[in-house]
């Protein structure tokens, strides 16, 4: 009797023990951020998935195995016995005998009907998670971006040559009135909820062409960070917006920088149920073209040109893209008629999405360009913040 209660203890053992690997396998898997830890992926490959949902599936015969382990009152044939041992190998007959009682029949994989049924949906979802993994992971390259037309109701990004200096001079000043029109002094009180919601995706990138490929070391954050804390203060001490920025490290392993971004950006909008918009703010790599292309001067002072980068909802679903294409649209207009120049380009792109998904205002801001000096890249944030408030002021 001892004997049949340790051979029926030693099998629970083993169960136990598989079921613990098994979804210690699925946690590694789901939380790993780093992709040389490949142990998840190991536990949930559809063959050793298959092989589990196997061993649980178990048949009329061997499921009266295990009961008869540990009551006896059950009984196997031993033609049964015979039938399942036949051909196989006396040395792993033995050993699987010595630790569980069981035939080694018992851990092979059969042909069952339900386990089909199992693993096909098992699949199916894997297959799904992974073409979405995969897509997110495309969005840490601009190879092959797919750029569709955007129709503006203007297209002047440079000021006309035409406008007299003084002219000039003289607009700007009654915008800077108009400016304290809209936001008098007096009403700069912080509002306690927060309107603009500002991350960044690549965390490392730098400006002066600093460091390798113009970022930071992997994991640290670089300049951009301190574009987002400019744009931050000045709405928060000119115009009394408040504004939440995730300084969160989205790329320490590049190649996943968006999928983890996203997390960021969700995190955000669910945290702040006023949220107005939200920015995903990046430098630009700008491989070709001089300075010349991504620095202005306004107002007598050099400034680093943005670009918006919208995408519709062709790559991935993106219920939102209509009303994030029309605010980008509104932003651009915005921008081009405060501070003529100040606007590259709007770019739509069918073949990203860019966490655009999560917000009906979610757009994607190139703040100039590794040329671009830190000192350019701030002064662009500060009139970004300008564009930014008068739009919340207008009601977007």
């Amino acid at each position: 009797m001892f004997k049949d209660q340790h051979r029926f203890m030693a099998a629970i053992i083993l169960l136990y023990l598989i079921l613990f690997l098994v979804f210690s396998g699925l946690v590694v898997h789901k939380y790993s951020i780093v992709d040389r830890i490949s142990l998840g992926n190991t536990f949930f490959s559809n063959k050793f998935v298959y092989y589990l949902v196997n061993f649980l599936y178990l048949d009329d015969f061997h499921s009266r195995l295990v009961l008869k382990e540990g009551l006896p009152i059950v009984r196997i044939k031993n033609q049964e016995m015979l039938a399942k041992s036949q051909g196989m190998n006396p040395f792993v007959k033995l050993t699987c005998s010595f630790a569980t009682d069981l035939p080694p029949s018992f851990f092979q994989v059969k042909d069952d009907v339900r386990v089909t049924s199992v693993m096909n949906r098992v699949i199916a979802e894997n297959t799904k998670k992974q073409s979405v993994e995969e897509k997110l992971r495309a969005e840490g390259t601009h190879d092959n971006e797919e750029r569709v037309k955007i129709e503006l109701e203007f297209w002047q990004t440079e000021p006309s040559k035409q406008v007299e200096k003084s002219d000039t001079t003289e607009r700007i000043a009654k915008e800077n009135e108009s400016q304290k029109t809209l936001f008098p002094k007096k009403e700069t009180k912080l509002s306690n909820k927060a309107l603009v919601g500002i991350y960044h995706t690549h965390t490392a990138e730098n400006y002066d062409n600093k460091g390798y490929n113009a970022r930071a070391a992997a994991g640290q954050r670089g300049d951009i960070v301190l574009i987002g804390d400019e744009l931050t203060r000045i709405l928060r001490e000119k115009y009394g917006i408040l504004a939440v920025h995730s300084k969160t490290v989205n790329d320490k392993t590049y190649a996943r920088s968006y999928i983890n971004s996203l997390r960021t950006a969700q995190r955000i909008v669910d945290d702040n149920a006023d949220l107005k918009m939200i920015f995903d703010i990046h430098r630009d790599a700008i491989g070709q073209g001089g300075r010349n292309l991504i620095t202005t001067t306004i107002n007598g002072h050099k400034v680093a040109r943005i670009m918006i980068v919208v995408t519709n909802n062709k790559y991935l679903p993106n219920p939102h893209w209509e009303e994030n294409v029309a605010f980008a649209k509104k932003l651009a207009i915005k921008m081009n008629t405060m501070y003529p120049g100040l606007l590259r380009d709007v770019k739509l792109l069918s073949n990203r999405r860019y966490n655009q998904q999560v917000h009906p205002h979610a757009l994607l801001l190139e703040i100039g360009g590794a040329k671009n000096t830190l000192d350019e890249a701030k002064r662009s944030s500060q009139l970004l913040a300008n564009v930014l408030a008068s739009l919340i002021n207008e009601g977007i």
